[in-house]
C-alpha cells in the first residue's frame, strides 16, 4: 500500500473513531450494528485495513453521516490515471478547497463556473 493510499485510510479511520465516540458507541457496540468483529472495527479504526464500498455503506448509515464526512479535513490528494481521463463529480467536492493540478493534458473544457472565492 502506497503512503498516500494509507495516509488516507488512516484519515478515514480517525473520522470513523471521531463519530463513534460522537455517539457515545463502544467499538463493541457499532461492531455488533456492523456484524463484524471489535478487532476489525479496531483495524479500520487505526486505517491498517481498508473498508469495502459495501461496508463503507453500512458505516454511513449506522453513524448518520454522507460519505464527505469522512474526507473532511483531508488537505491534498493526488490522483492519476493512466489513460489521462479525469471525471469529478463536482456535487461531492461542494463547500471543499482543491487544488487541481494537470500536466501533459489535452482537453476542452466546457461548462466550468467559479462562485466564489475564500
Amino acid at each position: 500500500m502506497n503512503s498516500k493510499l494509507s495516509s488516507i485510510e488512516a484519515h478515514i479511520g480517525q473520522q470513523l473513531k471521531k463519530r463513534r465516540e460522537e455517539l457515545n458507541l463502544t467499538q463493541h457496540d457499532l461492531a455488533s450494528s456492523l456484524k463484524i468483529t471489535p478487532q476489525q472495527l479496531s483495524k479500520y479504526e487505526i486505517g491498517t485495513n481498508q473498508i469495502t464500498a459495501k461496508r463503507f455503506y453500512h458505516l454511513c448509515k449506522v453513524l448518520n453521516v454522507s460519505p464527505n464526512f469522512f474526507f473532511e479535513g483531508l488537505e491534498e490528494m493526488a490522483i492519476s490515471f493512466p489513460d489521462q481521463s479525469i471525471w469529478l463529480s463536482c456535487h461531492t467536492l461542494q463547500g471543499q478547497k482543491i487544488q487541481i493540478e494537470l500536466s501533459d493534458v489535452q482537453a476542452t473544457v466546457s461548462d466550468i463556473k467559479i462562485l466564489s472565492e475564500h
